[in-house]
């Protein structure tokens, strides 16, 4: 009895709230903001009493409430009429109108979904981009991402993105800047360094008649005049040239030249001189007689600046002669040598061979140390091979002593290991890199008559 009680009560009360629902008329856009924020006691919670319907007169008279019916009658009375009823909802209840709903909002949420994919291509794309184009872009490229009011965070990123991409520009712009100012910098760099740059520097020297520089002595040199210890040197040297040119005419007779590169040191020892060193070296040129003679006069006679020597005047006075003076500089286990030196240096052209001869008066003032070294240099056909030049370098070093003057023993031992040490190590390191020049300028001359040949056929 009491079962069947609640059954029908639970059943007049949702018939109820399902009337209620229907009769009730809502915008989709406020039950959707309702049903997301609100739960279903709530809503009932919400709604006044005045806005529910009135009660059905039929529905309160309870005709199946009565107290002397039993459980089985009821059952056995719902046996004998099958063909009776329940109450069903209608197709336009709740459930279509909730259903309605969730289509709405599947609808949005597509939208939206949409909508960030669209800007997660766009972000794609403008990360690959250059950095050129991506600033040239215009601002209507980013008007889909700008339907909606961005958050702080999208601003931000954005115009950190936008400048990142501006200095990127820049650095780029700097850097293609600083490889032209290299490129500048090696062109310039290697026009200064050719010799045709420099041609004619002789005249300009020759003409320098009263530049003059005197030659540092051991002694007091003082109350000489710059010209007159020039002058004594320089006879000296022509003396001494004049002794190598006869001396190179002599070994040039009875010994042939091999075309072969080479460079040999050899330490003598001599009664009057002491210590004495010597280079021998042999470079082939693959060019005529004429054209390693003009090669190897523009090599020794030409204004070129080194690291360790620097010259500071250069004259002519006769023909095939040169003069330098010039300021040395040495690396030592002691520190820092200079010396300072005078030389002279003659040419002599013959028919079968050129004979090149110098000499050189070098002085350390700090000690009062005096060296001299002579050279000549042989530039003839080579006997075995056509159009091929040997080049035959025989050089001394040694140091001057005076007769006069005792020197001790520390002092020879320092001028003699230490200081001839070291000249002989950057005299070394010279020689083989006129070797190296002197064959590369004759390898040139050798490539152009070919290349214009080719360029003829």
């Amino acid at each position: 009895m009491d079962v069947l009680v609640a059954e029908d009560d639970a059943l007049v009360s949702l018939e109820e709230a399902l009337a209620f629902i229907d009769g009730y008329d809502i915008n989709e856009q406020s039950l959707t903001e309702t049903l997301v924020h609100c739960s279903p006691v709530d809503l009932f919670s919400q709604i006044t009493p005045s806005e529910l319907p009135p009660p059905k007169t039929p529905v309160t008279t309870r005709k199946h409430a009565k107290p002397q019916r039993k459980l089985s009658e009821s059952s056995s009375s719902q046996e004998d009429n099958p063909n009776k009823r329940r109450r069903a909802r209608s197709a336009a209840s709740s459930s279509t109108r909730l259903q309605q709903k969730k289509r709405a909002e599947i609808q949005a949420l597509r939208e939206e979904a949409q909508e960030l994919e669209t800007q997660v291509e766009l972000l794609k794309k403008n990360k690959f981009l250059p950095g050129d184009m991506v600033l040239e872009l215009d601002d209507s490229v980013f008007e889909v991402s700008q339907e909606k009011q961005p958050s702080n965070w999208h601003e931000m990123a954005i115009a950190q993105y936008r400048e990142r991409l501006v200095s990127e520009k820049t650095n780029r712009r700097l850097k293609s800047i600083l490889a032209n100012q290299e490129k500048v910098n090696s062109a310039l760099s290697g026009l200064l360094q050719k010799r045709s740059v420099l041609s004619g520097m002789d005249y300009v020297f020759t003409a320098q008649s009263g530049v003059d520089s005197a030659l540092l002595t051991g002694e007091d040199s003082s109350n000489a005049q710059p010209s007159e210890v020039n002058k004594k040197v320089m006879t000296e040297l022509e003396q001494a040239v004049q002794r190598m040119y006869k001396e190179a005419k002599t070994h040039s007779k009875h010994n042939k030249p091999v075309s072969a590169i080479t460079c040999d040191m050899r330490i003598k020892h001599d009664a009057r001189r002491g210590k004495v060193i010597e280079f021998v070296t042999t470079t082939p040129m693959s060019c005529s007689l004429e054209s390693a003679t003009e090669i190897v006069w523009k090599e020794i006679s030409t204004y070129l600046e080194y690291p360790d020597k620097v010259y500071n005047c250069i004259r002519g006075e006769k023909p095939n002669t040169q003069e330098k003076t010039f300021v040395m500089s040495l690396k030592s286990p002691s520190g820092m040598l200079e010396l300072n030196g005078v030389q002279y240096m003659e040419k002599f052209e013959e028919l079968d061979q050129t004979i090149f001869t110098a000499a050189e008066s070098m002085v350390l003032p700090a000690k009062g140390l005096q060296y001299r070294n002579e050279c000549w240099m042989t530039v003839t056909p080579s006997a075995s091979e056509s159009n091929v030049s040997i080049v035959e370098i025989f050089f001394q070093l040694y140091m001057e002593r005076d007769d006069g003057l005792i020197a001790s023993t520390e002092d020879l031992a320092y001028a003699q290991n230490i200081v001839m040490g070291s000249l002989s190590n950057t005299l070394r390191k010279f020689f083989q890199t006129q070797q190296n020049a002197l064959m590369e300028k004759a390898g040139r001359i050798i490539v152009a008559p070919i290349a214009s040949t080719k360029a003829i056929l």
